[in-house]
């Protein structure tokens, strides 16, 4: 070979190369996309103007008067520029310092066995006027009170109104089973269960008769308090309702979360194991679950091997925990257990029911939410309601929407508790209290136990439970 000629550079070189500029396309690809998305407006979807009614409260004009935070927009935190950085971080930074609640705890027992949990903040001895507003929190998936994001709002909305809050008091729903609730019944929650929700807004609702009451759903708990709206339609007794990063599709998130991408797999894989932990403990002989009467029994070999098989755990995806405990166990009625999980999906879907909903709802949701994606948010059936609202940001991840420094006490401020606010105050300063919000309720007392209509409930003892910023699990990657 002539010394003097050019050198052909070998095969790997080329294809180091070719990395290498497809690897800075791909950087500056997506560092182009984080900086647009931060100047991106909010997106806002109303009902259209057609089917608005007469003599009911207009949600277009509550958000345009009151909800500044929504026309100013979110600017994530530039060291959280997108969904998956907001998501994981949420789930797994330390917030054991922020927020530090003492609540007090209310265990009801209802008709079909179950116990709720139920964490009111601040305490029932500090008396507030009558009229101060009543808050119900719902939790994400196999959550609790003592979630960073849920103390969060806590906080927030009990300040007083001049320091930017509510000046109320809030009630978080832990569903059976969760955040130390014992587990009396022989099934679950789901999100086509709102019976857990129905019970603790009547309960409320009797503690504090001239009180407004609203509602706020997390994930999940936001799937929940979308139905419960529904439900209840002109008779919900909750005046308002916001429900963040909701799965209005469940079909599109849980077989969305099936997909071979690796962070996909990473919050697939995150939501099985919370399920399986929180079932493990319920699977003693003694336990409800494990009777031979409950429609778990036939999968309790299976689901015993998932907690022993580190080979199993480590496949494990969101659809098969689902197949095998919510199908079976999501719920108490004659439709349990669904023989497909497509069924109980479409039962369940939240989305559902925003036809039927009759009180103010702001549903927000980040397009860049890793596990809520946008393809599952109905922006039809908002626009043929007459009541919701739909809020889409493009940053923000699930249940993130951080928008803080990197250091100081700020660093963990949330967004999304302005627009929360802005809209439950536009919605009380109001003059529409919708119908049937000031009917008085007849209240029966039977021995031990208190009807309202066909629900009845049976307060089984009150405890102050202390030091939920640091004794559960933080975070929720994957609802």
């Amino acid at each position: 070979m002539d010394p003097t000629s050019p050198s052909i550079p070998s095969y790997p070189t080329i294809v180091l190369k070719g990395l290498s500029i497809a690897l800075c396309f791909f950087l500056l690809y997506h560092l182009i996309l984080i900086v647009t998305q931060r100047w991106t407006k909010i997106k806002l979807t109303f009902p259209d103007r057609s089917r608005r009614l007469p003599n009911c409260e207009n949600v277009e004009e509550i958000v345009n008067m009151c909800c500044k935070s929504l026309k100013e927009g979110f600017r994530a935190s530039w060291w959280l520029p997108n969904g998956h950085a907001q998501t994981i971080y949420s789930a797994m930074a330390d917030f054991s310092k922020d927020d530090q609640i003492t609540y007090q705890r209310q265990l009801l027992r209802v008709t079909d066995g179950g116990t709720i949990g139920l964490d009111i903040y601040p305490p029932l001895s500090l008396r507030l006027p009558p009229d101060s507003p009543v808050i119900l929190i719902n939790h994400g998936l196999t959550g609790g009170s003592h979630e960073s994001y849920v103390r969060n709002m806590v906080v927030w909305l009990t300040r007083p109104v001049g320091e930017g809050g509510m000046g109320g008091r809030a009630a978080v729903v832990n569903f059976r089973g969760c955040a130390s609730t014992p587990l009396t019944s022989p099934h679950l929650y789901s999100t086509g269960s709102t019976i857990d929700l129905h019970t603790s807004v009547l309960y409320l609702s009797t503690l504090f008769p001239s009180a407004p009451m609203f509602g706020v759903g997390f994930s999940l708990g936001a799937a929940v308090m979308t139905r419960y709206l529904g439900e209840q339609g002109e008779k919900c007794r909750l005046r308002a309702g916001v429900v963040l990063c909701c799965p209005l599709d469940m079909r599109v998130v849980t077989y969305g979360l099936d997909s071979p991408h690796p962070l996909t797999r990473l919050y697939s894989l995150s939501m099985s194991h919370k399920i399986l932990r929180s079932i493990s403990p319920h699977l003693i002989p003694s336990s409800p679950l494990s009777h031979p009467t409950s429609h778990l029994h036939i999968h309790l070999p299976e689901i015993i091997s998932l907690t022993k098989s580190l080979r199993r755990r480590i496949t494990l995806k969101a659809s098969k925990m689902l197949e095998l405990v919510a199908c079976t166990v999501g719920g108490g009625n004659e439709l349990f257990p669904f023989e497909t999980l497509d069924g109980f999906l479409s039962w369940s879907c939240p989305g559902n029911w925003i036809g039927s909903i009759k009180r103010p709802t702001l549903a927000i949701s980040a397009l860049d939410d890793p596990i809520v994606s946008s393809a599952c948010l109905p922006y039809r059936a908002i626009r043929q309601s007459t009541h919701c609202v739909l809020a889409t940001v493009s940053q923000g991840g699930h249940l993130g929407w951080f928008e803080g420094p990197l250091f100081g006490k700020d660093k963990h401020q949330r967004w999304h508790v302005k627009p929360t606010i802005e809209f439950l105050r536009g919605v009380l300063a109001s003059q529409h209290p919708g119908k049937g919000m000031v009917e008085e309720m007849e209240v029966r007392q039977e021995g031990d136990w208190t009807w309202v209509g066909e629900v009845r409930w049976m307060v089984l003892e009150e405890v102050d439970e202390q030091g939920w910023s640091g004794s559960e699990e933080e975070g929720e990657a994957s609802d």
